[in-house]
C-alpha cells in the first residue's frame, strides 16, 4: 500500500469512528513519521491542530446535525479572489474531523 493510500485510509476510518482512541493516535503519529510521546490527537483539539504539514492552515470549522467539518488549505490562499481547493473531513467530533483533514493534507504531499 502506498503512503497516499494509507493516509487516505486512515482519514476514511476517522470519518466513521464514534470516538478517538489511543490506537488511532498512535496510528496517526506513525503515519506522519513523528517520534516521541504520542499526543491525544483524536480527543484533544489543541493536539489535533499540530497535525498539519508545514505550509498549511486551518479554516473555520462547520458544525451541523451533530457532526463537524474541519477544513484546511495551503497557507495564504485567501489573499486573492480565486477559489483554491481545501482538504476537509466530516467527523463526530472536532478533533476527529481535524485529524482526518490533516491526514488528507499529508496524503496530498505523499502523492506529489
Amino acid at each position: 500500500m502506498s503512503p497516499f493510500d494509507r493516509l487516505v485510509r486512515i482519514a476514511d476510518r476517522l470519518a466513521v469512528v464514534k470516538a478517538g482512541s489511543a490506537v488511532a493516535d498512535r496510528t496517526i503519529h506513525q503515519a506522519i513519521d513523528r517520534s516521541g510521546p504520542v499526543p491525544p490527537y483524536t480527543t484533544d483539539e489543541a493536539a489535533a491542530r499540530t497535525l498539519l504539514p508545514s505550509g498549511f492552515e486551518w479554516i473555520t470549522a462547520t458544525f451541523a446535525a451533530g457532526r463537524v467539518y474541519a477544513p484546511c488549505r495551503r497557507s495564504g490562499r485567501d489573499a486573492d479572489t480565486l477559489p483554491f481547493p481545501h482538504h476537509g473531513q466530516w467527523g463526530r467530533t472536532l478533533p476527529l474531523s481535524m485529524c482526518g483533514a490533516a491526514m488528507r493534507a499529508w496524503a496530498l504531499l505523499a502523492k506529489a
